[in-house]
């Protein structure tokens, strides 16, 4: 055998054993064994009554994968399946006490109209909740697993920013300038530089939301541009950027200030690598 030899589950059969194996671990059995128990009393009582209780059962298997996917970390295919795995048999054994107990074969008739027996009408009518219950439970945790996913990273991703971008409203005069919160003056720079052709790469607030920071690429050159709303930027706020640009290898810098800069700050910025906008710039270029 050489080292480059075939497994004996094969290739394509590694990544499922290993799928199975690690999502069998993080299981939850008591809130599967709930969500299955429940949707498999649920499904059966509501089929075989009214047809208001018929769109109960359309959704019962959707609201379970939907409820398993905010519960979950992962693996939430598997964990629909399981929960419907579950729900099948608890509605085939409901349905088989029903019929086989209580003699209530007729109220299961409607769901197999073609059986030719009881047995046929238990199995049939069991064969088509428990398809429902396994097919929509897995698409319904694993759709919901996917878009939760989505939203766990994106406030994770806000959370490690520090705050998130508000929209601006319109902007006519330099006094919608000065009234802007420090997320709205970032969206506002931010639209604005891209719209100039920019590529954005990241934003963050900074120094207890004294800056909010975004970083911006434009023909392949690195763009450092700090936003504030203090009511006047000093050198201090000149020199720290400087430095942030010495750390992280970029040569352009750009503070964008809601306000104004105070003359010392407009005078130590000469020959210096950084661009200086103030509320009055800001306008003309928002124009």
């Amino acid at each position: 055998m050489t080292n480059n030899s075939v497994p004996p589950f094969g290739k394509l059969s590694m990544p499922a054993k290993q799928y199975l194996t690690e999502g069998l671990k993080t299981v939850n059995w008591l809130t599967v064994a709930l969500y299955g128990v429940g949707a498999g009393l649920v499904m059966p009582l509501a089929l075989t009554q009214n047809s208001v209780f018929s769109v109960v059962a359309g959704v019962v298997p959707v609201t379970i994968g939907l409820l398993l996917a905010r519960s979950a970390k992962g693996y939430f295919g598997l964990l629909g399946f399981l929960t419907g795995l579950i729900g099948a048999v608890t509605s085939t054994t409901m349905l088989g006490i029903w019929i086989f107990v209580f003699g209530n074969a007729e109220a299961v008739a409607a769901l197999a109209p073609d059986s030719t027996s009881v047995v046929s009408t238990w199995l049939t009518a069991s064969g088509f909740i428990s398809f429902s219950l396994l097919a929509f439970c897995t698409f319904g945790a694993s759709t919901s697993g996917r878009m939760e996913e989505r939203n766990r990273e994106a406030r994770s991703q806000t959370t490690q920013r520090g705050g998130q971008l508000e929209k601006a409203g319109a902007i006519r005069e330099a006094g919608d300038i000065r009234g802007l919160t420090l997320p709205q003056l970032g969206w506002v720079v931010n639209n604005l530089f891209k719209k100039k052709g920019f590529v954005f790469t990241e934003y963050k607030f900074v120094d207890k939301d004294r800056f909010v920071d975004l970083w911006l690429s434009h023909n392949e050159a690195q763009y450092h541009i700090r936003c504030t709303i203090a009511e006047k930027v000093t050198p201090g706020t000149i020199e720290s950027l400087i430095q942030e640009m010495k750390r992280e290898g970029i040569e352009k810098g750009i503070i964008v200030s809601s306000t104004e800069f105070t003359p010392a700050a407009l005078k130590s910025v000469k020959e210096k690598p950084v661009v200086l906008i103030d509320a009055v710039t800001l306008l003309d270029l928002v124009k």
